[in-house]
C-alpha cells in the first residue's frame, strides 16, 4: 500500500500558489498557471533557453517549473513544455509532439516501451554503467554563489582539469546519466549540484535532437553523526518495533528528495553469520526476523510505501544478495581471500540469509546489488532449496549468475525490479569466476547474467570502450540489452525524473531549514537507543551525582593503533583534556565531575575501548580477542592461501595498561566503567572482568554514553549479535572433506548465526567455552546472546 506522501509545510505552500520560475529566467519566458486560474491553453511553449550547439553551458541557467493542477509538475531548461488538455508535458525530444513517453498520464510501462525505440543506441549504453563519484566543489550554499547572488557553476560542475568539481565532460561527451554522490551537501547545494547536472543533460539532447535523458543522482545510506547500522538494530531490537526507524526513513527520503537524489545504494541487509566477516557492523545483526523487520520498514520509509516508487520516493537498492555473511572464515569479498560464501548446512540460505532480501521484495523494493562473493559448491557446502526448489547455481560471483539472480531472486522470490551490480567487477579482480573472460565477455556476462547496471571501476573517467565492444559484437543479447534499458528507465519515470528532474534551490533550503531540528532529534534517539548495558555490578550505573565535592574521574580510551593518549574528539567530549584545567571542558567536567590525570587519584575509572576494525585486505586471519600483537596465519592477498607464516595482529593497544589500571583503581575502592565498540562480536575476556560496568556501543556519540553513564537515559539497547566467549568455539582447523581435499574449516558454521550455532556444533567443542557456550559469560552469570541487554 502507498502511503500519501506528507509534502513538507512549505513546499506545499509554494504549490499552492505556483512553482514561479527562478529570478534568472528570460523575460519573455511563460509563466505557469497559477492553481485555481484558467484553464491551460494548448498549444507550445519554447524551450526558456536556446541550446548554443558552438559553445556548451558556462554559465547556470534556472529551471523554469509548470505545475498540473491534478498531475505531475514539469520542469525545463533547453526543452519545450506541451500544453494539451488542460495540462503541462514535458517536451524531451523537442519535437513538438505529445509522444507516449512523455506523456504522465500513460503507464510506466506504455512510457518505456515508447522510450526503448526513441533512444539512441550510444544513449543505451551510457546507462550500462554508474559513475563511482559525483560530487561537486562546494558543499554549504555560501559556497556556490557569488559576490553578485549568482551561482558559480565550477563550484557544481567542472569544465577544467584543475577543477575540484565532477567533470562535465562526463555528461556532455561521455553520455553518462547516473553517479554516485559520496560527500554530504545542504539541501539547497545539493539541488544546485543535480539542476546544473541535468541541465547539461537537456543540453546534450536539445543540441543533438536526441531524447534527453535525465541525470539520476545516487548515494550510499548517510549516516554522519548516528551509530554505525548495527546501532540502529539495537536500538529497534529494544524499541521491540521499527516505528522509529521507519518515521526516521521517511523524513530521510523527503530530505535526499530536496537534494536531488533519487537512489541509495543500500541498505546492506546481509546477516551477520560469521563473527570475524569484515562488514558485521554496517548492517543490522544476526536474527532473521528483526532484519526482516528492519528491511520492511527502511524499504517502507524510503520509499513511503510498498507499492513501489513515486515523486518523491528515493529507490531502494538493497544490497548485498544473497547476503555476503556466509564469507569464508569471515574474509572479505573485496578481495579473492573471501571470494567464497561456504553453506555448510543445510537450509541455512533460506532460513537465515534471504529473509531480509524477501521482506524488501515484498515491501515493493526498486533495486537489488548483488554480492561479490560467489557460492561454493564443492565438500565445504551442503545443498540449498527454497521454496522447494533446488537451488544449483555456478560458481560465478552474483552478478555474474544466473541462477542466483534469475532462478532465485525473480523466479522464486518475485523481485520485478532493477538490479545493479556493485563496483569493480570487470576489472579489478572481483571477477570471481570470470577470470579468463576478456573485459568485453565479463560485461556481456553480467548483462545476460540479469545485471541492469554496472557499478563502475574504481577509477576516474567512465570507460565505455569494454561494455560498447560486449553491445556492438553481439556478446549482450538483444532480450538482455532491451531487459536492462527497460528495468532502468521504469525506475526513471516512476520517480518523475523524465517530467520534473530540477528541484527549487530555495524550497530545498526551506526543507533542509524545516527538518533540521527532527533529524538532530533522530540523531540524539538512535544514538542514546543504541547503548546496550551489558554489565552493571552492584549498580555501579548510573553515577552517583557530583555533588559538591565532586566524584573524581580518570578518563582513558585504548584503541588498535595506541593513540589513546591523544586528546580525540570523543575523549575532548566526555571531559577530558589531556591538561590539569578542566574548567573549560565539556562532558563529565561541564556536569561537576572532578576529572583527574592520575587514576590513583580516581574514585571511577571511565575506559573507553575502540578495537580496530577488521582489516577488508585480508592478509591475515581475522582476531577477535583484545590483544596486542596475537600472531594470527598469515594469508597470500593475491592467492587467498595459507603462506604458512604468522602476523602480529593487534586490536587493542596496551591492553595490559587497561588492566593496571582497572586493578589500581579497585584497590582504592573505586569503581571501573568500561565501554566498548562493537564493530565485531568481540571476544570480552580482556576487558569484562576488569570492569564493574560495561556499555557496549556501536560508533554511539559520546554524549550518548554520557547520558547513559550519568542517568540522563536509562539504557534500552539490546545486542543485534551474539558475543563471541573464547576462541575455541570459532577456531579455524585443515579438515580434509570427502572429494579429498584440505580446506580451512571453522568449528562453527559460517552461514549460520550466533544464536542459533550451538546446534551445529560438535558438544567437545562446546566444552573448551569458559561458558560451555558459543556465547560469552560474564561474572555476574550473564549470557551475551543476541537481545540481551540490561537497564536501569
Amino acid at each position: 500500500m502507498k502511503k500519501k506522501r506528507i509534502v513538507p509545510l512549505l513546499l506545499s505552500t509554494a504549490m499552492l500558489v505556483s512553482l514561479l520560475p527562478s529570478c534568472s529566467q528570460p523575460e519573455d519566458t511563460p509563466s505557469p498557471t497559477p492553481t485555481g486560474e484558467a484553464a491551460v491553453e494548448d498549444g507550445y511553449i519554447p524551450a526558456p533557453y536556446t541550446a548554443d550547439a558552438s559553445q556548451s553551458p558556462t554559465e547556470y541557467v534556472a529551471p523554469v517549473f509548470y505545475h498540473n493542477e491534478d498531475g505531475l509538475t514539469i520542469s525545463v531548461t533547453y526543452n519545450g513544455v506541451i500544453a494539451e488538455g488542460g495540462q503541462y508535458f514535458r517536451d524531451s525530444d523537442n519535437d513538438q509532439e505529445l509522444d507516449p513517453f512523455e506523456d504522465w498520464r500513460l503507464s510506466t510501462e506504455e512510457r518505456a516501451a515508447d522510450l526503448l525505440g526513441k533512444m539512441t543506441q550510444e544513449q543505451r549504453i551510457g546507462l550500462l554503467k554508474n559513475q563511482l563519484t559525483s560530487n561537486p566543489a562546494a558543499t554549504s550554499a555560501e559556497e556556490v554563489y557569488d559576490e553578485n547572488g549568482d551561482v558559480i557553476l565550477d563550484q557544481l560542475v567542472g569544465f577544467t582539469e584543475d577543477s575540484e568539481s565532477y567533470n562535465a565532460q562526463e555528461v556532455l561527451d561521455n553520455y553518462v546519466r547516473s553517479g554516485v554522490i559520496r560527500q554530504y551537501t545542504d539541501t539547497e547545494t545539493g539541488a544546485l549540484f543535480n539542476n546544473a547536472l541535468n541541465m547539461l543533460a537537456e543540453y546534450v539532447g536539445a543540441v543533438n535532437g536526441e531524447v534527453t535523458i535525465p541525470y539520476m543522482l545516487i548515494s550510499n545510506p548517510m549516516l554522519s553523526g548516528y551509530p554505525y547500522e548495527i546501532g540502529f538494530a539495537a536500538a529497534v531490537a529494544g524499541d521491540g518495533n521499527t516505528d522509529a526507524l521507519q518515521a526516521w526513513a521517511e523524513t530521510e527520503a523527503t530530505i535526499w528528495d530536496a537534494k536531488g537524489i533519487h537512489q541509495m545504494y543500500g541498505p546492506q541487509i546481509d546477516l551477520v553469520t560469521d563473527p570475524r566477516w569484515t562488514r558485521n557492523n554496517t548492517t543490522y545483526g544476526e536474527d532473521p526476523e528483526l532484519m526482516a523487520d528492519i528491511a520492511t520498514a527502511l524499504v517502507t520509509g524510503f520509499q513511503h510505501g510498498t507499492d513501489g516508487v513515486q515523486p518523491g520516493d528515493v529507490a531502494v537498492i538493497m544490497k548485498h544478495f544473497p547476503g555476503d555473511g556466509a564469507a569464508e572464515n569471515g574474509m572479505s569479498s573485496h578481495n579473492i581471500g573471501g571470494q567464497w560464501r561456504i553453506y555448510s548446512t543445510e537450509g541455512s540460505l533460506e532460513k537465515y540469509h534471504l529473509s531480509g532480501f524477501q521482506a524488501a521484495i515484498d515491501a515493493g523494493v526498486t533495486g537489488v546489488m548483488p554480492s561479490y562473493s560467489r557460492p561454493a559448491t564443492d565438500a565445504r557446502s551442503q545443498p540449498q532449496t527454497v521454496d522447494g526448489v533446488l537451488i544449483e547455481p555456478e560458481e560465478l560471483a552474483s552478478a555474474y549468475n544466473p541462477t542466483i539472480l534469475q532462478t532465485l531472486l525473480k523466479d522464486i522470490m518475485g523481485f520485478d525490479g532493477f538490479v545493479n551490480s556493485d563496483s569493480g567487477i570487470i576489472t579489478q579482480g572481483i571477477d570471481y569466476g570470470a577470470e579468463d573472460m576478456t573485459p568485453a565477455e565479463r560485461y556481456a556476462a553480467v548483462i545476460n547474467a540479469g545485471t541492469d547496471v554496472i557499478g563502475d571501476e574504481m577509477a576516474g573517467a567512465v570507460d565505455y570502450t569494454d561494455v560498447t565492444e560486449a553491445v556492438t559484437s553481439g556478446l549482450v543479447t538483444d532480450e538482455a540489452f532491451d531487459r536492462a534499458t527497460t528495468n532502468r528507465m521504469k525506475s526513471w519515470i516512476d520517480l518523475g525524473m523524465f517530467d520534473n528532474p530540477y528541484r527549487d534551490p530555495a524550497e530545498s533550503r526551506a526543507v533542509g531549514e524545516q527538518y533540521a531540528d527532527t533529524m538532530e532529534n533522530y540523531q540524539t534517539e538512535f544514538n542514546q537507543k543504541s547503548v546496550v548495558l551489558m554489565k552493571n555490578s552492584d549498580s555501579a550505573l548510573p553515577l552517583a551525582d557530583a555533588g559538591d565535592e565532586g566524584l573524581n574521574i580518570y578518563i582513558r580510551k585504548f584503541t588498535g593503533t595506541g593513540t589513546d593518549n591523544t586528546v580525540s574528539e570523543e575523549l575532548a567530549f566526555m571531559g577530558y583534556t589531556g591538561t590539569d584545567d578542566h574548567d573549560t571542558a565539556g562532558g563529565l567536567a561541564a556536569l561537576g565531575y572532578n576529572v583527574v590525570e592520575d587514576y590513583n587519584e580516581a574514585d571511577v575509572a571511565i575506559l573507553m575501548v575502540e578495537p580496530a576494525a577488521m582489516s577488508w585486505n585480508n592478509d591475515s586471519l581475522h582476531v577477535l580477542d583484545l590483544v596486542e600483537d596475537q600472531e594470527s596465519p598469515e594469508y597470500d592477498t593475491t592467492t587467498g592461501e595459507k603462506t604458512g607464516d604468522t602476523l602480529p595482529v593487534t586490536t587493542v593497544a596496551d591492553i595490559d595498561e587497561l588492566w593496571e589500571i582497572a586493578d589500581a583503581v579497585h584497590a582504592n575502592g573505586g569503581k571501573v566503567i568500561g565501554t566498548i565498540d562493537i564493530t565485531s562480536p568481540w571476544i570480552l575476556t580482556n576487558l569484562e572482568p576488569y570492569c564493574d560496568a560495561l556499555l557496549g556501543g556501536f560508533g554511539t556519540s559520546t554524549q550518548a554514553l554520557i547520558d547513559v553513564i550519568t542517568g540522563e537515559y536509562s539504557p534500552t539497547g539490546k545486542l543485534p549479535v551474539t558475543m563471541v566467549s573464547c576462541y575455541e568455539v570459532i577456531a579455524v582447523n585443515e579438515v580434509t572433506l570427502e572429494d579429498g581435499n584440505t580446506y580451512d574449516i571453522c568449528v562453527s558454521p559460517n552461514d549460520v548465526p550466533g544464536y542459533d550455532k550451538e546446534q551445529y556444533m560438535d558438544p567437545e567443542v562446546l566444552a573448551q567455552s569458559p561458558s560451555g557456550s558459543y556465547a560469552y559469560q560474564d561474572a555476574d552469570g550473564n549470557f551475551y546472546w543476541f537481545g540481551f541487554g540490561l537497564s536501569y
